[in-house]
């Protein structure tokens, strides 16, 4: 085998981040799908705010930012697990699955609990036939969010959040303070109390077309997603906002009531 940790450190080094993430994203599918999604999530991130960069949106300050920031996830996290994984194969190695945009959606349910009774699915009428939505995309990046929030502690998993959320949430390459204080950290003591994988009870087009302000600003449309909780013990169900872009691109989060 190829030694994949030396290949992207030399690039690293290079200052090739771009490489970096796609010999990263080749070696992990299958391996970890978790790291995999996350360096996926910075090279969406990195691509988006080179363009931006590109078109006078943002400053050279900012960009570098962005690349500092995705240095430092490659050498704080992807190096380390891809030199344990190069060692031999890991228990629980799957094989690499379809990507997502290859299943076809009419296969797409809004049920994911595994063989289990559960409340019914969301009806046709409270989905929505958006013709944006990808609600199986939703479902992963939900899941994903969780994964993070479960992972790291509260900053830590603050600081890594940036490529799940709209940048309507950001300010720079950070989370907006109001939203950081008002839904983030109560997201980061509650998400327990949710099950994974994720299952969304209903699913509902809020009408939004728009999002952000003018130098944010996306066309779309916006789901808010119900989430199933591991024990119903009353109270306000817990939702999650995902706004699917125009023109394509990954959906992001854009609110989160936990």
């Amino acid at each position: 085998m190829n030694d994949i940790a030396n290949q992207i450190r030399d690039k690293i080094a290079d200052g090739d981040l771009e490489v970096s993430l796609d010999l990263a994203i080749n070696f992990l599918a299958g391996r970890d799908p978790v790291l995999h999604s996350e360096c996926i999530q910075h090279k969406g991130r990195l691509n988006e705010r080179s363009r931006d960069y590109r078109l006078q949106i943002i400053s050279a300050e900012a960009m570098g930012m962005t690349r500092a920031q995705v240095r430092h996830a490659l050498l704080d996290a992807v190096l380390p697990r891809i030199a344990v994984l190069e060692k031999g194969p890991q228990p629980g190695f799957a094989p690499p699955v379809e990507p997502l945009r290859q299943q076809p959606p009419q296969t797409v349910t809004l049920n994911f609990a595994p063989q289990q009774p559960s409340p019914q699915p969301a009806s046709a009428a409270s989905a929505g036939n958006g013709a944006l939505a990808d609600h199986a995309a939703a479902r992963l990046l939900v899941e994903e969010f969780i994964k993070l929030l479960a992972t790291y502690e509260v900053e830590n998993a603050a600081w890594r959040a940036g490529p799940f959320l709209h940048r309507s949430l950001l300010q720079g390459e950070m989370m907006q303070p109001q939203f950081k204080q008002n839904n983030f950290y109560s997201a980061h003591q509650r998400f327990r109390s949710y099950k994974i994988p994720v299952n969304f009870l209903k699913a509902q087009n809020t009408n939004r077309t728009t999002i952000g302000g003018l130098r944010d600003r996306d066309e779309g449309e916006e789901f808010v997603y119900t989430l199933e909780k591991t024990v119903d013990n009353g109270g306000m169900p817990g939702t999650v906002r995902v706004f699917f872009p125009k023109g394509g691109g990954a959906p992001k989060i854009t609110l989160v009531s936990f």
